[in-house]
């Protein structure tokens, strides 16, 4: 009842973080302890991620106490930590950590100085007053890998059953991304980035000019760029004016893009003002809002740019401190309202979104409202508009969730295509996936929701939750990104697929304590039945976003369920942990499909059904299986062991066996086999066994240097197979996905998810790279 009269006093809004702190203590032997604490025991979760951890990818378990989560850690003087919570899997910024930096996709991370936090806990004992006065605070951060490799065919051009070594290539590459970011003045906070240079080692993206060639040969063997002439070039650009050489920087005459075009730029400028009563903050370039996820759904996503044609931009009004406890500390409020020019990404299309919510211990109630227009004005020529309600609430164990979309499109497709190409990839190419619309409300079509429940045993001997998703052949959500170039695809993930329903079950149960078994299954259905002769099936499969820019290229991660009137696709992820002791553990999982649609009159259901990887209706797509083991001995440091049978590919089966071992002095080295076998598919029939290269192997080695600002220094030789991130993403890091091998985007390629097995397939490469993040 109390939780029922606070939602009525105030209506609406959002979550807000639960407390936190840290706190610092020198030790006798100079280093210096430092303490994280999360202030919310209701968590069921709760692991700590920051630069310290490899992010995610190392995130290490906090320690539950009575009045919430805490992590110790001992660290040398003079180090700098940034950092995040995940909470029950959800990222979790720490609002009261003793500073904060901008992270660059519309959250922050919490910062801690050791030094400085050590210096002020001094006399803060002595003083009344413990809580200085907000000062002005500038940081320089980066994100700089450098680097050259060597690559090398493994098999020919022309004749790709023609095994060798042939030098392909070498290239110098630099990514660098440098920000400014902090308080100008008290209470005006910035985040500047300067994008210095973005010239790649590979080629293999498709359509990459940004590279700088030491020496290149076709595919005839003949040199294109010798080896004289590349290093010529590379002394000369260095010795006199390396940062336009490195950033491939041209006089922009002979583009077409809008703004500078070329390295070095203007990346993110995001600057506002924080006050007791409004929060005010404005967006350019490749600027991201704040991520907004109060339910279920992200609803402003941290990946959405401010306007990335140099173009546009937003601004943001939110409440301030004081008026977010109007009605007490125990209920927060948060409203905003965020006009902009940044509907499209490109920066050409006005828009707006505008937030109101209420949260109150664990129940939370919020809404949404998104906005688009086509003409020269804000509010004028109106294109779409969203609706988005939501709340939750925590009963104990017992978790509830759910979250409703309601679209309305003012523009239809026909009036989208008549206003050209131009206008056109405004609203499909990166902004969407419903490329058929129409201006009339069309019920369940223009709808989507999702509802959760779940219980997790007090003691965690089991847990369970089921979800129901469903949603509409025209239902759209604003600032969520669809986009076909790089592969990322939140709006579809977030809402699901075109016209599909999807249920899912997912649960734990730890039976003895070192054991954990768990299943992830699912069914998706079509919501309706859209026959491929309807107007809205024919519209969107003609319609040149799809046939241009996604058929081809996205095939394999979206596609609406059209032209079938029933049955699902069952998918199952069982997953088996054991604790073999403190230090060491072994977990395996396998992932299973099974389709069962009843698809329309006129296609056969047994071929239909079929995937091309297994020629049947059934497929067994992944498994794999994982070794860890901590503190070994006084060399060995970790082992980590991942074993991958990949069976995605229609073609070749990849099995894969990658390891790291984590010795002294910042050192880690990894090691990776995989065999790839031709199968006896349908596929496979057309396929030359004679080109397939059964064998690949790959190897590195990196340092994590203690000056400098602690650079990780990396080598590596790979052939036929490439596990290591690609260059810009960190590449001294392994690149998987459970256990096995990851998958990668292509940009340009005419299909653009492409599986481990076949990426640097018929390629080998010698690399050595440095790379900073502070």
């Amino acid at each position: 009842m109390k939780k029922f009269y606070a939602f009525i006093a105030v209506l609406l809004i959002l979550t807000a973080a639960a407390s936190a702190d840290v706190s610092v203590k020198k030790l006798a032997d100079g280093q210096v302890e430092v303490t994280f604490f999360y202030g919310n025991p209701r968590a069921s979760e709760v692991t700590i991620a920051g630069d310290f951890t490899d992010w995610q990818n190392g995130a290490l378990p906090m320690t539950k106490t009575d009045k919430g989560w805490t992590f110790v850690k001992t660290v040398p003087a003079g180090t700098v930590m940034k950092y995040k919570f995940i909470s029950d899997g959800n990222w979790t910024a720490d609002i009261k950590a003793p500073d904060t930096v901008d992270d660059g996709f519309g959250g922050k991370n919490g910062l801690v100085d050791v030094d400085a936090l050590a210096a002020a806990a001094a006399p803060a004992a002595d003083t009344a007053d413990a809580s200085p006065a907000k000062k002005a605070n500038i940081k320089f951060m980066t994100w700089t890998v450098a680097g050259t490799q060597a690559k090398f065919r493994t098999q020919g051009a022309y004749d790709s059953a023609k095994k060798g070594m042939d030098f392909d290539n070498a290239t110098l590459g630099l990514k660098s991304y440098n920000k400014l970011t902090g308080n100008i003045l008290p209470d005006m906070p910035f985040y500047v980035e300067i994008a210095l240079a973005e010239t790649e080692l590979e080629n293999g993206y498709a359509g990459n000019t940004k590279l700088l060639y030491l020496a290149q040969k076709d595919n005839f063997g003949n040199d294109t760029v010798s080896i004289e002439e590349g290093l010529k070039n590379a002394f000369t650009g260095l010795f006199t004016n390396p940062v336009s050489y490195l950033g491939k920087a041209s006089d922009n005459t002979d583009s077409d893009d809008a703004g500078p075009g070329t390295n070095p730029y203007l990346g993110h400028l995001k600057f506002g003002i924080d006050s007791s009563y409004v929060n005010w903050y404005t967006g350019f370039n490749y600027a991201k809002p704040d991520v907004r996820q109060a339910v279920i759904w992200k609803t402003v996503d941290g990946n959405w740019d401010a306007g990335y044609q140099h173009v546009g931009g937003f601004n943001s009004f939110s409440l301030g401190s004081k008026l977010q406890h109007i009605f007490g500390e125990d209920i927060t409020l948060d409203a905003g309202f965020a006009p902009n020019k940044s509907a499209d990404r490109k920066g050409k299309k006005y828009g707006y979104w505008g937030w109101a919510g209420v949260k109150y211990e664990d129940l939370a109630v919020d809404f949404q409202t998104n906005g688009m227009y086509d003409g020269d004005y804000i509010f004028y020529k109106p294109v779409e508009h969203d609706f988005i309600i939501g709340a939750k609430d925590k009963f104990g164990g017992l978790s509830v969730a759910a979250q409703g979309l309601v679209t309305t499109h003012q523009m239809s497709s026909a009036q989208i295509n008549a206003n050209g190409a131009s206008n056109q990839a405004d609203y499909f190419g990166y902004s969407t996936d419903v490329f058929y619309r129409t201006n009339t409300f069309d019920g369940i079509q223009n709808i989507a929701a999702e509802a959760k429940v779940g219980y997790e045993d007090p003691d965690k001997f089991f847990g369970v939750t089921a979800d129901y998703r469903m949603r509409g052949a025209q239902a759209s959500m604003l600032f969520l990104r669809e986009n076909h170039d790089d592969g990322t695809f939140d709006l579809s993930k977030t809402l699901g697929e075109l016209n599909s329903q999807n249920i899912g079950l997912s649960g734990y149960i730890t039976p003895v304590e070192p054991l954990t078994l768990s299943l992830d299954a699912t069914a998706e259905m079509p919501l309706e039945k859209l026959r491929s002769d309807s107007d809205l099936v024919t519209g969107y499969t003609s319609d040149s976003a799809w046939t241009d820019w996604y058929e081809k290229r996205c095939g394999k991660d979206m596609m609406p369920l059209f032209g079938i009137d029933g049955g699902a696709e069952f998918t199952a992820t069982p997953k088996a942990s054991y604790k073999l002791s403190e230090n060491m553990s072994i977990s395996a999982y396998g992932k299973v499909y099974y389709s069962a649609y009843d698809w329309e009159d006129g296609v056969d259901d047994e071929d239909a059904n079929k995937y091309a990887a297994s020629d049947s209706a059934f497929l067994f797509k992944k498994a794999g299986a994982t070794f860890a083991v901590k503190d070994v001995n006084s060399l060995i440091k970790g082992i980590d062991v991942y074993y991958g049978l990949d069976n995605s590919n229609s073609v070749r089966l990849f099995n894969t066996l990658v390891g790291d071992i984590k010795l002294p002095s910042d050192i880690t080295a990894s090691a990776a086999i995989g065999i790839k076998t031709v199968k006896s598919t349908d596929a496979a029939e057309d396929y030359n066994k004679d080109t397939n290269n059964p064998f690949a192997f790959a190897i590195g080695v990196s340092k994590k240097l203690s000056k400098l600002q602690k650079p990780t220094v990396y080598t590596q030789f790979v052939f036929n197979m490439d596990p290591y991130k690609n260059f810009g993403d960190g590449q001294d890091n392994l690149a998987l996905t459970d256990a096995n091998v990851s998958a990668r985007w292509d940009k340009g390629a005419e299909v653009g998810d492409k599986d481990a097995v076949d990426w640097y397939d018929g390629y080998a490469a010698l690399r050595l790279g440095i790379r900073w993040d502070f």
